[in-house]
C-alpha cells in the first residue's frame, strides 16, 4: 500500500522545534524569565520547612505559667530525671562530708624553748620587773626555785631533765587544739585530720573557752615531770604560751565535697512515673511541670514511632502545599521577586530564619505569646518596609500558618497572631521616622492584647492567665518596632533598599548639637551651612550621596564650639586672639578643633558615618598661615619642619569628604578675597584643587579626573551664586546709595526714586 513519501526524523524534529507552542519553547521562555530557577528555590525552601517541622515533636503544647483546667496523665511509663533531686542528694553528700583541717607548726617547740630559758629570764630580777607574760605566775617559792636553777649548772641540768620530760609527755597527748570559733561549727559534726583520719568534733579543744580541760589534760605530765613547786607555774605559762595545733583548709575541704558530690550517681535524680499516672495536676504549670512534660513527650515518641514515614510524609504534604501557595502568591504580586533571585534568596531566608526561630521558641519554655508571635510579625514589618502592605499581609499569613502547624497551637494562637500581621500591614506605608514604626508596634501589641483577652474568655481563663497572655501579646507586638528599629541598616543591605530616615533626624536643624554650633559658634554655623549647600550640589553633580554631603558638612566643624573665639568666623569683635600666642600654641588651639569633635561626636551618639567627615575633612594638609608666622619668628638651627604644622589626617577615604574637603576651602578662602569677581572665583577654586591634588590629600579616595572637573565646576557655580555681584546706585542728594527691595536688586533694576532724581 502507498503511504507517500515519508520525511527524515531530523526534519520532523526541525519543524516541531520551530513550532512556538512546543515544550522546549515553553521551557526556553521560563529559563529566560527566571521561572525555572525560582522554582527550585521553592523546592529547596520547602525543604527548609519539612526539615524545621520535623523538630516539632519536641515540641510541649503548655508553657510554665499556663493555665490548665485538667488533670494531665501519662501516656506511656517513662522516667523523669529530676535534676533538683540529684542535686539534693550531691548536697546532702557535700554535708555530710568532714572538714578537712591542716597541721599548724607544733607549738610544743616554742614552749620547750620558753620553759629552758625561763631561770635565765628571771635571774637577778624581782616580781615587778618580771616581763608581762611572766607576772602574776612567777612569785614565791617558784621564783626562788627557778633563779637557783639559773644559778647552778647542776640544778640548771635538772631543770632541763623536767623540761624535757614534760614537753616528750605533752606531746604525746596528741591535743587537737582549734580557734573557738572553728570548735563551734565541729562539735556535732565529724572532722578530717591528715595523718590522724576523721575525728568527732567534741574531741577537739579550743584554747578560749576551753582552758581548763587542757590543764586537766596536762596535769599528770606536769606532776610527773616537775616538782610541786614549779607544777602551777608550768601548766598556766603553758596555757598561756599554747597555739592551734590545726586550721580549717577551705580548698581541701572544697575539693573533698567535690569529690564527694559527683561520686553520686546520677540515678539519684530519677522519678519513675506509670501509664495512665497523673503527673501534672490542673492548675498553673510550674518549670518542674513542663520538663516531666517534656520527657513524658520524647518516651510517648520514642515508643510509639512517631517520627516514621507516615509523620514525615504528612508533614512534607503539608510543607509542599504551603509553600506551593506562598510561591503562587509571590508570582501574582511581586513577579520582580521571581526575575530577580537575589531578592527570592533574601525572602526565603527571612521566611526560614523566622521559622527557625520560632520553632526553637516552642522547644523551650519561654512564653509562647512572646517569643513565637514575634518572628512572624517581623516577618510583616520587614517585607512592609521593603515591598508593599498587600504583599506583606499575604506572605506574613502563610508564615503565620506555618508557625502554629510547627507549635501545634491552636485557632486562639493563630487568631493573636493574624491580629497583629494586619495592624502592622494596615499602617506601615513609609518610614519617614524612628517614631512611626514604635507606634505602629504599638498599634499592633494593643490588637493582639484584645484577641487574647478576648479567647481567654471564650475560653474561661482565670483572670491572671488572660491578663498575662495579654501582656505577652503585647510585648511581642512592642518588641518588633524596637527590633526592627535596631536592624534597620542591616534590612537596607540585605534587600538592597535605602532609607534617608537616620540622615534626615540629623539634618534636623533642632538636633542639640547643631543648635550648639549656631548658638555658640555662630561664624562657623554660617560657614557650615555654605559648605553644605556647595558640597551637596557638588556629591549631585558627580552622583554621590548628597544627603551625605550634606548631612556631614553641618557637623564637620562642630569641635569649634570648644574654642569658638579662636577661629577668624567667629571672632566678631575684631580682635585676633592668636596675636599674643605662639605659632605652636595657637597650631594646637586649630588642629585641636578635629578631636574636639570627634568628641562631641561621641557625646551625642553620632552615627560612624560623619565621624569621618570630622576627622578627614582636613587630611593632612598644612596650617599654612601659623607655619608662615613660625618660620619668620624661627632660626635656621630650630630645624622647623612642615609635618609639625599639618593636620594629623588622615586623607579622605571616600568621595563625599573629599567634596566636602574641597568646599571647605574654597568656602573658607573666598571670604578672605578682598574682590570677588568670577575670574578671582574661578582662579581660586583651580589653584585650591591643584594644591589639594598635588599635595595628595585625594589618593586614597576613588574621584577620578573627570569627577574632580565636575566637582570644580560645580563649586565655582555655587560661590558665583553666593557672591554674586550688586549693581552700584547712584548716590542721593544727602550722599549716601539709596536703597533697594531684594526684588530689584535681583532683577538689576535701580530704585524709582533714585532714577527720577
Amino acid at each position: 500500500m502507498f503511504f507517500g513519501p515519508v520525511k527524515p526524523a531530523t526534519r520532523r524534529a526541525q519543524i516541531r522545534a520551530g513550532r512556538p507552542d512546543t515544550l522546549r519553547q515553553w521551557w526556553d521562555a521560563r529559563r529566560a524569565d527566571g521561572t525555572i530557577a525560582s522554582v527550585w528555590l521553592a523546592l529547596l525552601f520547602a525543604a527548609g520547612v519539612i526539615a524545621i517541622l520535623t523538630l516539632r515533636d519536641d515540641v510541649v503544647p503548655y508553657r510554665p505559667g499556663q493555665f490548665v483546667g485538667h488533670d494531665i496523665v501519662a501516656r506511656t511509663d517513662f522516667v523523669f530525671h529530676d535534676a533538683d533531686e540529684l542535686a539534693a542528694a550531691q548536697n546532702r553528700a557535700r554535708v555530710q562530708t568532714p572538714r578537712v583541717y591542716r597541721e599548724l607548726p607544733s607549738p610544743w617547740d616554742l614552749i620547750a624553748q620558753k620553759l629552758r630559758d625561763l631561770p635565765q629570764s628571771v635571774a637577778g630580777l624581782t616580781e615587778s620587773e618580771l616581763r608581762p607574760d611572766l607576772q602574776g605566775i612567777v612569785s614565791g617559792a617558784a621564783l626562788t626555785r627557778l633563779r637557783e636553777a639559773a644559778a647552778s649548772d647542776e640544778r640548771r641540768e635538772q631543770y632541763l631533765q623536767w623540761v624535757e620530760a614534760f614537753i616528750s609527755a605533752a606531746r604525746k597527748l596528741d591535743l587537737v587544739i582549734l580557734r573557738d570559733e572553728q570548735r563551734l561549727k565541729e562539735v556535732d559534726r565529724n572532722l578530717y585530720i591528715p595523718g590522724r583520719g576523721t575525728m568527732r568534733g567534741e574531741l577537739t579543744f579550743s584554747l578560749e573557752k576551753m582552758g581548763e580541760e587542757i590543764a586537766g589534760r596536762l596535769q599528770r605530765p606536769v606532776q610527773d615531770a616537775f616538782p610541786p613547786v614549779l607544777q602551777p607555774v608550768v601548766t598556766q605559762l603553758t596555757l598561756r604560751w599554747l597555739t592551734p595545733t590545726h586550721e580549717f583548709d577551705d580548698a581541701a575541704t572544697a575539693a573533698a565535697m567535690n569529690q564527694a558530690a559527683q561520686s553520686v550517681p546520677s540515678s539519684a535524680g530519677d522519678v519513675h512515673f506509670a501509664a495512665n499516672q497523673v503527673i501534672v495536676s490542673s492548675g498553673e504549670i510550674r518549670d518542674r511541670d513542663w520538663e516531666i512534660l517534656r520527657a513524658e513527650a520524647r518516651a510517648f515518641a520514642r515508643r510509639h514511632d512517631r517520627s516514621g514515614w507516615k509523620s514525615f510524609l504528612g508533614v512534607s504534604t503539608v510543607a509542599l502545599i504551603l509553600t506551593g501557595m506562598l510561591a503562587t502568591y509571590i508570582a501574582h504580586y511581586q513577579p520582580r521577586i521571581v526575575r530577580n533571585h537575589a531578592r527570592g534568596i533574601a525572602v526565603a531566608v527571612l521566611l526560614l530564619a523566622m521559622l527557625l526561630l520560632a520553632q526553637l521558641s516552642g522547644i523551650s519554655s519561654q512564653p509562647m505569646y512572646v517569643f513565637a508571635l514575634f518572628p512572624t510579625l517581623l516577618v510583616a514589618t520587614i517585607l512592609s518596609i521593603v515591598y508593599d502592605r498587600r504583599f506583606a499581609a499575604g506572605v506574613a499569613t502563610l508564615h503565620g500558618l506555618l508557625v502554629t502547624l510547627a507549635l501545634g497551637e491552636d485557632l486562639d494562637f493563630l487568631l493573636v497572631l493574624l491580629s497583629g500581621v494586619a495592624t502592622i500591614c494596615a499602617l506601615l506605608d513609609e518610614v519617614r521616622s524612628r517614631s512611626k514604626l514604635i507606634e505602629i508596634a504599638g498599634a499592633a501589641a494593643v490588637a493582639m492584647m484584645l484577641t487574647a483577652a478576648a479567647t481567654g474568655v471564650l475560653n474561661h481563663d482565670p483572670r491572671p492567665f488572660v491578663l498575662r497572655n495579654c501582656l505577652h501579646a503585647g510585648a511581642a507586638g512592642l518588641g518588633v518596632g524596637f527590633v526592627v528599629l535596631g536592624i534597620l541598616p542591616f534590612i537596607e543591605k540585605a534587600f538592597r533598599i535605602t532609607t534617608a530616615m537616620t540622615l534626615l533626624e540629623l539634618a534636623d536643624f533642632s538636633h542639640p548639637l547643631l543648635r550648639r554650633i549656631s548658638s555658640e559658634a555662630p561664624g562657623t554655623w554660617n560657614h557650615s551651612l555654605q559648605v553644605a549647600a556647595m558640597a551637596e550640589e557638588a556629591a549631585e553633580a558627580i552622583g554621590c550621596n548628597s544627603l551625605l554631603c550634606r548631612v556631614g558638612s553641618y557637623y564637620h566643624d562642630c569641635g569649634k564650639i570648644n574654642k569658638p573665639g579662636y577661629f577668624v568666623e567667629n571672632q566678631q569683635d575684631g580682635v585676633n586672639r592668636h596675636l599674643n600666642l605662639s605659632p605652636n600654641v595657637s597650631l594646637l588651639i586649630i588642629v585641636g578643633h578635629v578631636k574636639d569633635g570627634l568628641e562631641l561626636a561621641r557625646e551625642y551618639k553620632l552615627p560612624t558615618s560623619i565621624f569621618s567627615f570630622i576627622q578627614q575633612h582636613h587630611g593632612t594638609t598644612l596650617v599654612e598661615f601659623f607655619y608662615d608666622r613660625a618660620m619668620r619668628q624661627a632660626s635656621p638651627e630650630d630645624g622647623l619642619s612642615e609635618l609639625q604644622f599639618r593636620y594629623p589626617g588622615p586623607k579622605p577615604k571616600t568621595k563625599e569628604v573629599a567634596i566636602v574637603m574641597l568646599a571647605d576651602c574654597c568656602e573658607s578662602a573666598a571670604r578672605a578675597l578682598v574682590e570677588l569677581t568670577p575670574e578671582m572665583i574661578e582662579k581660586l577654586v583651580e589653584d585650591i584643587t591643584r594644591r589639594r591634588v598635588e599635595d595628595g590629600q585625594l589618593d586614597e579616595c576613588d574621584m577620578t579626573l573627570r569627577e574632580l572637573e565636575l566637582v570644580k565646576r560645580s563649586l565655582i557655580k555655587s560661590l558665583l551664586g553666593i557672591h554674586h555681584g550688586r549693581i552700584a546706585y547712584p548716590p542721593t542728594d544727602a550722599g549716601t546709595a539709596t536703597r533697594s527691595t531684594g526684588v530689584e536688586q535681583e532683577a538689576g533694576q535701580s530704585n524709582p526714586v533714585a532714577r527720577s532724581a
